[in-house]
């Protein structure tokens, strides 16, 4: 029985350690469907704002689902964000997941969904954004709370 358990205890830290060695892009389909659908929108929404940019989108998805109270993923639907009008998640997800700044958009979509305490609140709490030179209907007669690159974004009482 001890050279069994021995054997299975070899057997899994030799799996262990190749899961470790692996590039962290080998690695990155252990986000979860929401977390990767989150990060297609990042890039969809702000991916010539970097990081910052991208994070400023996920703190506005994590605020909305605070709000309402149910996950990032439920908030993402066609008619909430322009990257989904005429498309769905799953062909968004398509069309990122192999783009080059998909694994810093999923390492900031982790944070959020796991770790949102750990975001800076950029945004001031912002509910919503545009970019930074059109006005939606929703933003008229509002004064974005902050820009960010070329969004400016917006605190509104109904989501």
């Amino acid at each position: 029985m001890l050279t069994n358990q021995t054997n299975l205890e070899r057997w899994l830290l030799a799996a262990i350690a190749a899961i470790c060695t692996l590039p962290f892009s080998a690695r990155v389909d252990a986000a979860t469907y929401g977390q990767e659908v989150v990060a297609a929108v990042l890039l969809a929404e702000a991916r010539g704002e970097g990081e910052k940019g991208m994070t400023a989108v996920a703190e506005v998805i994590r605020r909305r689902a605070d709000l309402k109270g149910v996950s990032m993923l439920s908030v993402i639907e066609p008619g909430t964000f322009t990257s989904l009008n005429g498309t769905s998640r799953d062909a968004l997800l398509k069309k990122f997941h192999k783009h080059s700044l998909f694994e810093t958009a999923v390492r900031i979509a982790r944070r959020a969904y796991n770790r949102p305490e750990d975001l800076d609140n950029i945004t001031r709490g912002a509910t919503h954004f545009a970019h930074k030179e059109v006005t939606p209907w929703w933003a008229r007669g509002r004064n974005p709370v902050i820009t960010i690159g070329n969004h400016a974004f917006y605190r509104l009482a109904r989501l």
